[in-house]
């Protein structure tokens, strides 16, 4: 269930964008009062959208470091991270591993093997 609270809290959010909005279209013939009750039929509908999309594990989460040393074979590059994806969850691990693009490409292959769906080309 989702709280009551962050809901107004996210519509109170929406509503930073108002004047902006407000200042667009008032040239258009529309009063702040429609722009006020647009935004608020639009939080109510994003709301859904920005929930899934922030906390679903069908959306996959990669970390990555522009350059560094793999944890694994030590080789410096550009490094990654899978942090979550459907039945895969790393956000709390006390030590992240970063991979370089070989090794990670043979750990999302292992990851792929016991089930854990990953995008991107097997093996």
């Amino acid at each position: 269930m989702v709280n009551f609270r962050k809901f107004i809290l996210y519509l109170i959010r929406w509503q930073l964008s108002t004047p902006i909005l407000w200042l667009a279209v008032k040239s258009l013939g529309v009063g702040i009062w429609s722009t006020v009750i647009a935004n608020l039929i639009g939080g109510a509908i994003f709301f859904w959208v920005d929930k899934f999309i922030f906390t679903s594990y069908a959306v996959e989460v990669w970390h990555f470091k522009e350059k560094g040393k793999c944890d694994l074979c030590g080789k410096e590059e550009s490094l990654w991270r899978l942090v979550r994806a459907p039945n895969y969850d790393k956000r709390d691990e006390l030590k992240s591993i970063f991979l370089c693009m070989k090794c990670s490409k043979q750990k999302t292959d292992e990851l792929r093997d016991k089930g854990i769906k990953i995008r991107g080309k097997s093996k």
